[in-house]
């Protein structure tokens, strides 16, 4: 289970120990009387992209396009290029 400020990530190799950490985990919110949306929620997705990282059975994995991105971008180095 992984959580950031407003995310709750939790990740298993297996559908049976998934099941059992959303249920803790909705256990532990529901005691601090903290709740979630379910129209925000992804439930069951075998991969889900969030923020910059890739989460999945395999774990947590760091995407990088977006430094790739800005790598390739080409910036003005003169005032005529400039305009």
């Amino acid at each position: 289970v992984y959580a950031f400020i407003d995310d709750i990530i939790i990740a298993s190799k297996n559908i049976e120990k998934y099941l059992k950490y959303i249920e803790t985990v909705l256990d532990i919110l529901n005691k601090v009387h903290v709740y979630i949306s379910i129209e925000k929620s992804f439930i069951a997705y075998l991969s889900v992209r969030l923020l910059s990282y890739i989460v999945n059975s395999e774990g947590v994995a760091k995407i990088d396009d977006k430094i790739v991105i800005f790598k390739k971008l080409k910036f003005p180095n003169t005032f005529k290029t400039l305009e």
